[in-house]
This record gives C-alpha cells, structure tokens and sequence, in this order.
C-alpha cells in the first residue's frame, strides 16, 4: 500500500508494463541520482547536520529535494553503497524542517518581493527573515510526504512523525492554501500541499474538497474566462501566466517553464482518485489530456530540453532551477495515469524524461561540482553555484521520483517529429529526431528575438547549430537595405502585436492549417511535413518567409518584391554561434572546400556548411537567383547572443526592380561536422 502511495504521490497510479531494453530502468535512475549526490555531497554541513550552501532563496529547497531523495531510497531499499541512502541526514533534516525557522506560525517581518504567509517555511533554513513562495512549502510537503511513507524505513521517531503530522495539517488548513485561494492558476503547488496532507492525516477533504475545487476553477479559466481577460489558455491552448490579465501582456505571450510546472498538477490526480477523490467530469479530463498533448509537443524536444520561450525573458530562460520544475510535467505524463493522453504519448514523454536526465549528466563538469545553473552562459541575469546547487537537486529528486513512481518499468518510445502551432501569436514549435527550432512571430516585446523566421536551431544533442535566438545579422531571415546600407526592413523582426492579424499561417499540417483555433483544441501532435508562411511590409518592400518542415531537413523560401523606386538590396541571413570557434565553409561543384570570407559568387557552390562552437548546419541552395552572391557579417554581441559567430549572407540582388519580385529557396540541415555536411550537400 505505501509503494502505491508513494507511486501516486510522484507521477501518478503504478501500472506494471515490461520497457523496451533502451528505457532506464530504476537501476538507470538511482545510478544518476548516486551521480548527482556524490557532486552535492560537499554541501552537508556536519556541525548543524544539513545541507547548506549559504543562501537563504536555497537552503530549504535544496534540503528538501535532498530528504525527498534519501527517502525515496530508504523506501526502495537501497543499501549503503548508494551515495543517496543516507537514513540519518533524512532524519536530521526531517527534524530540522520542524523548527523555526524555516517554519513559521505567523509573518512578523516579511522579506520584500515575498509572498508572505503564515504557517508555513521560509526559504533559509537558518534566517527567519527570507522570502516565501509557493514552491517553498511545495517542496517541503513533497519532501515530507515521501519521509511519511518511508518513516518505518528511516526510523522516525513518535515526536517527528507528530510533528510531520501536525505541520502538514496546519499548512493545508491555513489561508494561504485552502481553497478557494489560488495564485494566478498554479494549481500544481495546491494539489502537491493537499495530497501530502491527505496522506499523513487521512483526511480526504483536501482532496474532495479543495483539490477537486481548484481543478474545476482552473478548468472554468479555460472554458469560461472573464470578459476582457486572457484565461488560463488561448488559442491552440497557448499558456497564459496571468490568467486575469490582458491576453497582449508581456507574461502572457508564453511561459514554457510555468506551463509545464502547472501541468505537472498531474502527478497528484491519480493518486487523488484512488485516495478517494471524485473524478472530473470525463469532458473535463479529456480537455486537460489534450492540454497535456499540447505541453509535450510544444514545450521539449527529443533532447530532453525545453523548447523554450517565456514571457519573464531572461529572469527565466535556460534557468537549470527551472528546468528540474518542469520536468515534473513529464514526470505526470509518463506514468501512463488517466491524464496521460495516450500509452504512444506516455513513452514519449519517458524518453524525453530520460534524454533529460542523460543532457543534465553531459553538462556536469569531469571531475567536481554540478551543472551550471544557465544551460547556456548569458552574461545577463547569471546563476550562481548556490542556484545550480538547487537546480541539482530536482533533477536528482526528479529520478528519484521516476524510480519509485515505477516508470522504470515503463515502455519508452523516441517520439516522431512533434509540432505545435498557436495561431494568435504565431508561435511554432518543431522537433524531430535531428534538430529542434522554433518561430515566435508575435512576442509583445517580452524576449529580444523574434519574427518570422526560426527563431533558433539546435541539434539532436541540444548544441546549438545556429543560434539561441537574436536579431539580425545573428539570426536568419531576409534583409532590406537602402542604398546606404541601412536596414530597411527584416523579416526576423517580432511584431509587439499583431493587430488581431494573424502573424504567420499553417499551410499545411495535421491539425490547424487555416484555423483561427480556441483554448480547447492544440493544433500539436505528430507531422510529416509542416509549412508556414508569414509576411512583412514597410518601406516600399513586400516580403514574405515560407518553412517547410520535415524530419531531417527545414526548407526556407523567401520572396521580396519593392513597390518603390528607391534603391533596395535584398539578402538572406544564416547565423552561426561560437565567436573565433564558428566559420561559413563554401562547398564547391569540384567537391573543394573553401572558407568564405570576402564576397564570392554563389554560382559553382553546391552548398555551405555554417560551422558553430559545437554544431552546424548545411545550407544548399534550391531556388538560385542569378548574380546572387555569398559573404559574411561577423554581428556584434547581443544580450541573448553573448557569443555570435559569422553570418552567411546570401545577396540576392543590390537594387530590387518594381513589381519584379525576387525568390530564393534552400535547404537546411543539421551538420555536426564537415563530412555531414558533405553528405547533406552532395
């Protein structure tokens, strides 16, 4: 009975089903948590026996990932050789989250920014004046709850456990939890609260009650918004962060991250049902399985990373702390539980989980110390180490959550290529067994990239093949400029708005081509072949962005036309990432490899190979224009392109004629190296 308690408590009802031999298997999650926790070992503190790395937005968190992974282990049975079996640290630290603080029974002087309540933790084990937030008494309940199942294997004494007892009571029954509170439409963080109380008081209201309820709300934010407000989801089931707030906010435009921390609401339904919870309503169940179809497709790539936009820009983008939050979501989908869209969709969702897991060990250096806490290293809104710190402990967690939830025994599946299109902002997101990208037309001014054409592109490995997203000359789309060289006009140019316009269209896909879409159907799912098609004007120029997306390959198609006399040159931008480390490599007809440097004819090159720190790409042109030439632009840093490597360009003529539009097509393809790139060109 505790083991499938437990299994609900992490992602969802146990269901026996033997896995392929590629799966991890619980072995595979242990070894990766045993890795993880050999690199935190250094932050146990012996003297005050627990862990600690100095900062009060971490101390409690991180040791409440670390008593959720000592207790999972103890409840598996782990023996001594494991690094994460240590009975004696889950006790200590168990014991210590009874104390003040972190716990506290009233707010006396609350830390500026926080979300002050009373009772509940602080987020310094140590400081009673340190902020609050939801995932603080989040993760400390998921911590206790697992120590509750486990407390016969852990040895906890009477007193604990009736201090466990009594705070997770307390905390459900405060202000700040029961229902019908509700921060913006987080229902994740509730759900997580109600479940562990549930399981140590054996008080079913919290889930018949207030978890039932705070699902119905959200699923009213979706169905029913209020007038003039956005809803908890758009158009295609776009993720909306302020639900009440204008659908044309910053925070609204997308939140890969938040999304996916409040689907991840789905690890605690199946245990909720079979705790004695009354379903939803089958409706009701299937619109938030088709949401979940919508998360997995628009929100990871086949690496195991999050295909990643968000409205926060740079306070939460590529943030490793963020990372492990989401991945919850998987977690939930995994398991196969009645919010799993499908048994195709849950091995799906386990072979992202466990790329994921495989990515955040490739990033952790040799010898000592974690993955850094930004997944790529932006100059701006750094993480420390003692947020890395953190951002290792959810991933630990998040194994050890796998392995006892039983998706060590679940079937994994590569998924096919995944598309997801929101027709409002014009956001694609794309990813297949080769390369993830994505187009973000519409951003309200949230992220500095943007436009109509790919807004990224990485490989299969999540190294970045062209760039992490930036404006021109560092991106890729078509460029205008007048006679002084000035640009005129760029297609990789986000619209702050789109004027009730529909910024890019869907030619042709699965689902979606044509459609203005509601919040109750994604436009996502499995593809072949997905087209796009967007259009930019001004300055006496019409252009126009065409991809076509298949499993290996992207094809871009520009066509620009000047309604104006003035003198207008058009080119076309293929950026790389990597500085002095990146180069554009000529292919020619003879099977020679040339760097190209100063301008050269593009007449006699098969193709290019655009060279990144780590990565690159092909480039073969399909649709030749005569004349057209190829150099390259070496961009200035950007914020969100820290450091750019040259620019292919591809001028297509320097003086467009009226009414004579010009077309330019080409191949692209993932290249790690020059001999792949030999095998896409020839």
């Amino acid at each position: 009975m505790r083991r499938l308690l437990a299994g609900a408590l992490c992602a969802g009802a146990l269901v026996a089903v033997p896995a392929p031999a590629q799966a991890t298997d619980e072995a595979g999650y242990w070894a990766f948590a045993d890795q993880v926790q050999r690199r935190l070992d250094d932050a146990w503190n012996p003297r005050i026996d627990q862990y600690r790395v100095g900062s009060p937005s971490v101390d409690t968190m991180l040791n409440a990932n670390e008593l959720l992974v000592h207790s999972a282990a103890a409840l598996r049975g782990l023996d001594a050789s494991h690094a994460v079996r240590e009975d004696a640290r889950a006790r200590s630290i168990t014991a210590a989250l009874m104390q003040t603080p972190p716990w506290i029974e009233a707010v006396t002087d609350p830390a500026p920014g926080s979300q002050p309540h009373a009772p509940g933790w602080v987020a310094a084990m140590q400081l009673l004046k340190s902020s609050q937030h939801l995932v603080v008494d989040g993760e400390v309940t998921d911590a206790l709850a697992m120590a509750w199942v486990a407390r016969d294997a852990l040895g906890l004494d009477n007193q604990t456990r009736a201090l466990l007892v009594d705070r997770l009571r307390r905390v459900a029954n405060g202000p700040y939890w029961r229902y019908p509170t509700l921060r913006l439409n987080q229902v994740n963080w509730y759900g997580e609260v109600y479940l562990a109380a549930t399981l140590a008081t054996s008080d079913l209201s919290y889930l018949q009650r207030d978890f039932r309820g705070q699902l119905l709300h959200f699923i009213r934010s979706i169905r029913s918004p209020a007038k003039d407000t956005a809803g908890s989801l758009g158009p295609g089931m776009q993720f909306h962060y302020i639900p009440d707030g204008a659908p044309r906010s910053q925070l609204n435009v997308e939140s890969s991250e938040y999304a996916n921390i409040v689907a991840s609401t789905n690890r605690f339904y199946d245990g909720a049902v079979a705790l004695g919870m009354r379903p939803l309503a089958p409706a009701d169940e299937g619109l938030l399985r088709r949401w979940m179809t919508r998360v997995l497709a628009g929100y990871w790539t086949h690496a195991g990373y999050l295909n990643w936009d968000t409205g926060f820009g740079f306070g939460r983008w590529h943030q490793m702390k963020k990372l492990g939050l989401a991945q919850q979501a998987l977690l939930g989908i995994a398991a196969g539980g009645r919010l799993s869209p499908s048994r195709k969709e849950a091995a799906w969702a386990k072979y992202i989980l466990d790329r994921g897991f495989e990515l955040y060990a490739r990033r952790m250096p040799p010898d000592k110390g974690v993955a850094p806490g930004l997944f790529y290293p932006f100059k701006k809104h750094p993480q420390s180490d003692k947020q890395a710190a953190l951002g290792a402990s959810r991933m630990m967690a998040n194994a050890a959550r796998a392995a006892v939830a039983g998706l060590g025994v679940r079937p994994s599946a590569e998924p096919p290529p995944l598309y997801a299109f929101d027709p409002a902002t014009g956001r694609l997101a794309v990813t297949t067994p080769h390369y993830n990208t994505a187009i973000t037309a519409v951003t309200h001014g949230a992220y500095p990239y943007g436009g109509l054409d790919l807004a990224r592109l990485y490989d299969d490995h999540q190294d970045v093949a062209a760039t992490l997203g930036a404006h021109q000359p560092s991106s890729f789309g078509m460029v205008v400029r007048n006679k002084r060289g000035t640009v005129r006009l760029a297609t990789a140019r986000a619209a702050s708005d789109s004027g009730g316009r529909r910024p890019l269209r869907l030619l042709h896909a699965p689902w979606g081509a044509g459609a203005a879409g509601s919040p109750l159907r994604p436009f996502a799912g499995p593809f072949k072949r997905v087209e796009v098609t967007g259009r930019a004007r001004g300055a006496g120029v019409d252009a126009r962005s065409t991809y076509t997306f298949g499993r290996s390959w992207i094809e871009g198609a520009w066509r620009v036309q000047a309604s104006t006399r003035r003198r207008r040159s058009a080119e076309v931008l293929f950026p790389s990432t990597g500085g002095t480390h990146a180069a554009v490599w000529a292919v020619l007809r003879g099977g020679a490899v040339v760097p190209v440097s100063a301008r050269r004819p593009v007449m006699g090159v098969r193709g290019f190979w655009v060279q990144s720190e780590h990565s690159g790409y092909a480039v073969v042109p399909v649709d030749r224009v005569k004349g057209a030439t190829a150099a390259i632009i070496q961009p200035a840093r950007q914020a969100s392109a820290p450091d750019p490597g040259p620019t292919l360009s591809i001028r297509l003529t320097d003086r467009l004629r009226k009414k004579r539009p010009v077309r330019f097509a080409a191949k692209i393809a993932i290249a790690r190296d020059l001999d792949a790139a030999r095998a896409v060109i020839r």
